[in-house]
């Protein structure tokens, strides 16, 4: 499984004596927040002046196996010389320069950077910035994140397979599942894209930066809204592409979410509750009878028994699918295995053979 680097308390100016230092407080850290980094890795910690990204100051700090937090101090700095400066802090791997999001390059521990604080002494907003590189695009897909406990507003293992697969999928060095490269492919008319518990956003952020002319909805429950919206206007998207969020209760009837039928319906580590897998389903049933032609993705990481259901219920609902994987790093060499999913109605599926 991948790590993340999470701030415990986000970074300030704090004044010692005469002197100033960075202060903050890290965890290593899996998605659910569950476990713990369990092997000694070396970082960096690089205070950088906010407006200009120019690195101000650089010191090497290390995670020992067995930890559960890693104090963070920076200095000491003459306090001219943090007189009115706005700053941030990013913490990384010291031997990877930048989180590649790719087959075989992505980190086991993705870096973080912090939002802005300074110039006085109130510390940062209780957010962390993922800043994650596409192969095939020139910017880097930057994700807020909170810090906290929520875990709708976290960016989830499988998110960052299915990135990693719509990329292979869009750039055609993955053809395990011709429905969706299919879909995927150039058209005049703009792909129409829905994503279900979207969370912060990534994975239909990514694929807006990725593919033009295409319409991308994100969904989930309003208590998303406001850092899904900041990552939505930090998005670069393609030409004539679009990205908009909608609040969407699974539970209630389906509004009509897109302007003409939808094409693609993405769905990533959504099935971790086994409660909300009947409301799942359901929705995806009726979208799909509302959009006959729609394919559907769906990402997951397998975390309990329970989730079994999930393709009980979509089978019994007339849903046929095709397999891959995506391979995550894992602690001590090993690698974590991310299922996709790729689901249309038997009956389409039947009509297109």
């Amino acid at each position: 499984m991948v790590y993340y680097i999470r701030f415990l308390k986000t970074p300030r100016f704090q004044q010692q004596t005469k002197s100033v230092f960075i202060s903050a407080l890290i965890c290593i850290t899996t998605d659910l927040g569950d476990d713990f980094l369990a092997e000694d890795v070396d970082l960096t910690a690089t205070w950088v002046q906010h407006a200009s990204h120019k690195v101000r100051y650089q010191t090497p700090v290390k995670w020992l196996a067995g930890s559960r937090q890693l104090p963070i101090l920076l200095g000491p700095f003459a306090p001219k010389d943090v007189a009115g400066q706005t700053a941030a802090l990013k913490i990384q791997l010291s031997d990877v320069e930048k989180d590649i999001l790719e087959k075989h390059t992505t980190p086991l521990v993705v870096s973080g950077c912090s939002a802005p604080f300074g110039p006085s002494w109130e510390p940062a907003e209780q957010l962390i910035r993922r800043d994650l590189n596409i192969a095939s695009t020139v910017r880097p897909l930057r994700i807020w994140e909170e810090t906290g406990n929520s875990i709708a507003r976290h960016i989830w293992d499988a998110a960052l397979a299915a990135v990693i697969f719509l990329e292979q999928v869009i750039t055609g060095t993955e053809k395990s599942m011709p429905a969706l490269s299919q879909s995927l492919t150039p058209r005049r008319s703009p792909l129409q894209v829905v994503e279900l518990g979207a969370g912060c956003g990534i994975v239909g952020i990514a694929l807006a930066t990725m593919l033009a002319n295409c319409e991308v909805l994100l969904t989930d429950l309003p208590e998303v809204s406001e850092i899904v919206t900041r990552n939505i206007n930090d998005a670069s998207p393609k030409p004539s592409a679009s990205i908009k969020f909608q609040t969407l209760d699974w539970d209630e009837p389906t509004p009509n979410l897109t302007r003409g039928p939808i094409d693609l319906i993405v769905v990533s580590d959504c099935t971790y509750n086994a409660d909300s897998l009947p409301a799942l389903v359901s929705v995806l049933d009726r979208l799909v009878r509302g959009s006959p032609g729609a394919v559907v993705l769906v990402a997951l990481k397998r975390r309990h028994d329970s989730e079994a259901v999930f393709f009980d219920l979509m089978r019994t609902a007339g849903f046929v699918s095709q397999q891959a994987q995506v391979p995550l790093p894992a602690q001590w060499e090993q690698v974590d295995q991310i299922e996709m999913y790729c689901y249309q109605k038997a009956s389409g599926v039947e009509k297109g053979a």
